[in-house]
């Protein structure tokens, strides 16, 4: 329900920057809170796989605690923010 949410705001949001052209601040400010529903629900595990080399010296895993939630957000405004200027440089 959450992650609908999040989608459809998104969606919302690509439509609003082609009709009335959004300035980059809002792009950057609106993905923030238009994301919170889906990260704030999110419940399951917050450790993240270390890949070979490191894992000799740090172990298989690592729990990063608030770091995944922060690392979510960014994630999600940055790949909100890159289709909109994919399409926008494709014409679509």
């Amino acid at each position: 329900t959450s992650c609908t949410l999040t989608i459809l705001a998104t969606i919302l949001l690509g439509f609003a920057d082609d009709m009335l052209d959004l300035q980059w601040r809002y792009k950057l400010i609106f993905p923030f809170f238009i994301v919170l529903p889906a990260v704030l629900s999110y419940t399951g595990s917050t450790s993240i796989w270390i890949p070979y080399p490191l894992s000799e010296v740090i172990g298989n895993s690592l729990d990063i605690g608030v770091l995944y939630f922060v690392y979510l957000t960014l994630l999600t405004i940055y790949s909100t923010n890159a289709i909109n200027i994919y399409a926008g440089i494709n014409g679509l």
